[in-house]
């Protein structure tokens, strides 16, 4: 089985650059998944969508549905999203990580799969339709808006019409308890 994990997290070294954070919460996951799923013997691909051009949604065409509505990609030629787009039919599985910023999924989360549902949403031939999805959220501040942005993810699960096969709620509070789901999560992907 190969499975897609899909983050969303930074950190701002200086004006011009962003580098993953590999000491956080959201890493922390992302290597907690990794490491269950390939002692398993699965076929893990992580990309860090911060390091990703995924530009906003224009809303362009009639009513705001432009060629994603029936030609499934988005008319922005100049950023990495259709790529990755196509790219995820490749997979059986998607893990989607991201912190929680302001009660919701991080920036980068909200425009890809701002875009994400519109191409994929009325796709009749979609890749995605149908596969698992486990999603993570992690709140290292307070710990509050992971409930909001987990509601957020089973939204999008909704208009992709894929499986929700694990949400997992993750604070910095309760990261080591936790640690025991996202173990039991990627367990239950092998019943698949």
């Amino acid at each position: 089985m190969k499975v897609l994990i899909l983050s969303f997290s930074s950190n701002i070294v200086n004006e011009e650059s962003f580098i993953p954070n590999m000491q956080g919460l959201t890493f922390t996951c992302v290597k907690e998944c990794e490491k269950e799923l390939e002692d398993m013997g699965y076929q893990t691909e992580h990309i860090c969508m911060n390091k990703k051009n995924i530009q906003r949604c224009l809303v362009c065409g009639e009513r705001g549905w432009g060629i994603c509505l029936n030609e499934h990609k988005c008319i922005i030629k100049n950023d990495d999203f259709n790529e990755i787009y196509n790219y995820m039919s490749n997979f059986d599985v998607y893990i989607f990580i991201t912190p929680v910023y302001f009660w919701e999924m991080s920036e980068v989360a909200k425009t890809f799969f701002d875009r994400l549902k519109r191409c994929d949403r009325r796709n009749e031939n979609s890749k995605i339709r149908g596969k698992d999805i486990v999603c993570v959220a992690c709140a290292g501040g307070s710990g509050k808006g992971v409930e909001e942005t987990l509601n957020s993810f089973d939204i999008l699960n909704h208009f992709l019409k894929t499986n929700m096969a694990g949400r997992i709620p993750v604070t910095k509070d309760n990261f080591e308890i936790q640690k025991q789901l996202i173990k039991q999560t990627m367990k239950e992907l092998k019943k698949i």
